[in-house]
């Protein structure tokens, strides 16, 4: 199956997959990624209610205070998530430039959020921040994903080229012989 695949074609293809998510991955940089929520949040601040909450300007703007942050809500808003969990809780995700400011924002996040929901007698609404930040893909992860599209793309290609270019064409096989005829019968038999 691999004798008739062009291997230039592969290569190729690899190649250009690797330098394109590597150069594209080196323009976004090396970013650390943490995830704090807001669980058991009353049934009027879940849902889209809540999410419009969580993105909206005073929260965005407060978290940003209590993180200590000279960034504008613009670009905490680029960069951070809210999301419902499978509970109907919520999920804030933060990219930064370092781990702590990762973990400080998404921390503060929850704690933004969880100041504009008022209390309620016999639900405990909690903010759970984050104690770390995990690393993104990075430039080196983008590369070798970028490769690994990059060959199988190659091989899908070079596949399809030696099926349409194939120097020889093979003829569907020859009829088979007939069987001989069966022996005469000798006898009758009772049945």
């Amino acid at each position: 199956m691999l004798r008739g695949m062009d291997v230039r074609i592969v290569l190729g293809c690899a190649l250009i997959g690797a330098i394109a998510a590597g150069a594209l991955a080196l323009a976004g940089g090396t970013d650390f990624r943490a995830r704090s929520f807001v669980i058991r949040v009353p049934p009027d601040f879940s849902g889209e209610r809540g999410l419009a909450l969580a993105r909206g300007d005073e929260v965005l703007q407060r978290t940003l205070d209590l993180a200590d942050e000279d960034e504008d809500v613009g670009w905490l808003r680029g960069r951070s998530t809210a999301e419902l969990t499978s509970r109907l809780d919520l999920s804030f995700t933060v990219e930064a430039a370092g781990r702590e400011q990762a973990a400080a924002l998404a921390t503060a996040y929850a704690m933004a959020y969880r100041e504009q929901v008022p209390r309620r007698a016999g639900l405990t609404t909690r903010g759970q921040g984050t104690r770390t930040a995990q690393r993104t893909l990075g430039p080196v992860g983008w590369t070798l994903l970028g490769g690994a599209a990059g060959l199988w793309l190659g091989m899908a290609l070079a596949i399809v080229r030696s099926g349409r270019v194939s120097p020889k064409r093979e003829s569907p096989p020859a009829p088979r012989p007939a069987s001989p005829p069966c022996a005469p019968a000798t006898r009758r038999t009772r049945g």
